[in-house]
């Protein structure tokens, strides 16, 4: 088992980096009180479950954080499970401008009707015995969203997970999915529809799959889709993307995007990749 303790300032990042923990596959708990986490854990046994990674945050809204975490943390060391605690804090200036810019209220400003600037004060103040006991500090102050996430997947998570890639064959007369992260458009290859073999098959067929493949159009394209996916995949890798959706379109979604999609589906599965196949429109 391993088990992430992720702690720090209100508005410092806490929430961000559980997201980040959980796309990759953390099980992910929002201030549970720590007086329970023992209990917790203890339930994970004895009912054999299979959550064996987890990601917590704990902070000022739980009132003994930092006795009960030095408990835990003193437990944990005696015991085989791996356990990390983080710690983020920012300065106050960006502090200030994140809670001016989402509206939320500092939760100290809440229960003891001090100003912004004041709740933070005490809460640096409050914080800083649990930043004495953490295995990291991380300062967001100059990080945005995206950097924080990228900060988070190279320090504490896997960088070679491959992403998900979806493939989808489409019509352009039923619209572009929506869901795309690129789409390609093979209108401009010869159309098997127009012919009388091939007008009721699908690009699934043998003969309208070698129809399309053979064209010295298609060709080309391959060559230029292949070089593309394997330049900009790696790139999609490092962002930490775990799905991506690719989209072919035809007129119909018939014959044409089809015949790509299926070729692509060997290849990419040829390169490793976890891959799932959805032809949108072959049945209209």
């Amino acid at each position: 088992m391993e088990i992430v303790f992720i702690s720090g300032l209100s508005g410092s990042g806490k929430t961000t980096a559980l997201k980040a923990f959980e796309d990759n596959g953390y099980f992910c708990i929002d201030n549970l009180p720590l007086a329970l986490f023992k209990k917790f854990i203890d339930i994970l046994e004895l009912s054999k479950s299979q959550i064996n990674r987890i990601a917590t945050v704990c902070d000022i809204r739980d009132p003994n954080i930092t006795k009960d975490l030095r408990l835990i943390k003193e437990w944990l060391d005696h015991s085989k499970i791996k356990h990390t605690i983080i710690f983020f804090e920012a300065d106050e200036k960006t502090l200030i401008r994140r809670f001016e810019q989402t509206r939320r209220i500092h939760p100290l400003s809440l229960l003891k009707n001090i100003p912004l600037h004041k709740a933070i004060e005490e809460e640096r103040r409050a914080m800083e015995p649990v930043k004495s006991l953490a295995d990291f500090i991380i300062d967001t102050s100059q990080l945005n969203v995206n950097e924080l996430k990228r900060v988070i997947r190279e320090r504490f998570l896997k960088l070679d997970k491959k992403p998900i890639i979806q493939l989808i064959s489409f019509g352009f007369k039923y619209g572009i999915p929506i869901e795309s992260d690129n789409v390609f458009d093979v209108r401009f290859l010869p159309n098997p529809y127009f012919i009388e073999e091939f007008k009721d098959t699908t690009g699934k067929d043998k003969k309208t799959y070698e129809f399309v493949m053979n064209q010295a159009q298609t060709k080309e394209f391959l060559s230029y889709i292949k070089e593309f996916l394997k330049t900009f995949i790696p790139y999609y890798i490092k962002e930490g993307k775990s799905y991506l959706t690719i989209s072919i379109g035809c007129t119909g979604g018939k014959h044409r995007s089809v015949a790509i999609v299926e070729h692509l589906r060997n290849f990419l599965m040829d390169k490793g990749f976890e891959i799932e196949v959805f032809h949108r429109d072959i049945e209209k």
